[in-house]
């Protein structure tokens, strides 16, 4: 039975990996779920994760759901975006994962961002598209961030089993 749940735990982490990219599937839940299956069903009783993985996962946690939107508001910025451009991005983020995955959440940040520099900032073309790029260099970036981070919680729970 062990083999089992252990097949299913290193599934579950296979699959947080996958999420990055497909964002119908929760993946800093699914990390969770290989970690609560391993301490409530593997680990023998008394035995299981200590409390300070727990903390550490928790604070990893937060990094995780804060690169999205921080990756984004920097990159914007730092292509010389406006404000409700940032906030564009984040919009489009958001409707981009429940109207098109698994690609929306890259198209309309791009095109929400393209759309406020030009129409509300009034800003060219070329300066409205080379903020859009900022949003997609952010959805890079951001992407590599959490593989690094999920790569990190899962070598942590390794260690600390």
């Amino acid at each position: 039975m062990d083999i089992i749940l252990w097949i299913i735990v290193i599934a579950l982490f296979v699959l947080s990996i996958v999420g990055i990219f497909l964002p119908i599937l929760p993946d800093t839940i699914l990390l969770w779920v290989g970690f609560l299956l391993y301490h409530f069903a593997i680990a023998e009783p008394g035995a299981g994760l200590p409390a300070s993985f727990w903390w550490g996962m928790v604070g990893m946690s937060v990094l995780l759901y804060g690169a999205d939107v921080l990756t984004n508001m920097y990159f914007v910025k730092k292509y010389g975006g406006s404000k409700w451009s940032s906030i564009g991005s984040i919009v489009g983020i958001i409707l981009g994962i429940f109207l098109f995955p698994p690609f929306g959440m890259i198209i309309l940040p791009f095109v929400f961002v393209i759309a406020i520099e030009m129409f509300v900032q009034k800003q060219s073309i070329e300066k409205a598209f080379k903020v859009g790029i900022g949003s997609l260099i952010a959805f890079l970036s951001s992407a590599f961030v959490k593989v690094i981070l999920q790569l990190a919680m899962i070598l942590w729970f390794f260690l600390a089993r």
